[in-house]
């Protein structure tokens, strides 16, 4: 029974702890997408020197895995408002790998808040201003991971051409900045072009937040050509990992994983 209980435990200590796969050679000559370690020294640091490229390793910026949204809590577009309130939700079409950056564009206005809830293949597009694209992440955030739909190159930077703000009353905001940067985005066909470069963003303190707003361009924003393409959002804790269940839902989830091995016991020949 032991043994048992320590599997019961493992197991639900593999549901947060998610395993990261860090960049750690500054001469890591890898490219994704055509990105390489160098391209983010160059535009986070400002050219591409030892020097800087080990500033993207020494702050841990990349990430080469999939950023697993298992056990996220879903974040809900509340607003939309300003620029492109009007316009659909849009659809990245390729699902294989094969078909490029290719999509359709746009459905109803209502669409555009079914495409910003949900980690999928659809997309919508923000306002350009503070507050008017807002999404409810649920509970008190540490971190938040924006997950984008890329529809051109150049890259990162197409991926990452929004600025986040957060807030806890939606009329004081601060501006995060990037911290993290899974480069194989969230789809496990890694050919997906439209995918890539999921990054998450934080203040620098361990302050939380319940809202956060979205904007095309801004001081967070690699490239600025008037418009995003935002697949949605999840909030994080401080270590880019689920937000952690409520004690009953820990009982719950060990009942379930006790009876289980139960289960198993009575199978196994004596």
């Amino acid at each position: 029974m032991k043994a048992r209980i320590g599997f019961v435990l493992a197991s639900l200590c593999a549901v947060q702890l998610a395993q990261a796969a860090l960049v750690t050679d500054a001469n890591d000559g890898r490219t994704w997408q055509g990105a390489s370690v160098g391209t983010f020294a160059t535009l986070y640091y400002g050219s591409d020197t030892l020097a800087n490229r080990q500033l993207v390793v020494d702050n841990k910026l990349l990430d080469d895995s999939i950023f697993d949204a298992t056990g996220y809590l879903a974040s809900t577009l509340i607003t939309s408002v300003g620029q492109y309130s009007n316009q659909g939700g849009g659809t990245s079409t390729d699902t294989t790998g094969t078909g490029g950056f290719d999509y359709t564009c746009c459905g109803s206005a209502d669409s555009r808040f079914a495409a910003a809830n949900a980690i999928d293949n659809q997309w919508m597009q923000t306002s350009g201003v503070v507050g008017e694209t807002v999404w409810d992440l649920g509970f008190q955030a540490t971190k938040a991971a924006v997950f984008n739909t890329i529809d051109h190159g150049p890259l990162p930077q197409e991926a990452i051409e929004s600025t986040v703000y957060l807030s806890n009353d939606r009329v004081t905001w601060t501006e995060a900045v990037v911290e993290r940067v899974w480069l194989e985005g969230f789809n496990p066909i890694l050919g997906i072009q439209w995918d890539g470069f999921v990054y998450a963003v934080g203040t620098g303190t361990t302050d939380t937040f319940r809202y956060a707003s979205i904007i095309h361009g801004g001081p967070g924003a690699l490239i600025n050509d008037g418009d995003n393409e935002i697949n949605g959002i999840l909030g994080t804790t401080g270590d880019f990992k689920p937000p952690i269940p409520e004690p009953g839902t820990w009982v719950m989830m060990a009942v379930g994983l006790l009876g289980i091995a139960a289960r198993q016991a009575r199978r196994s020949p004596a």
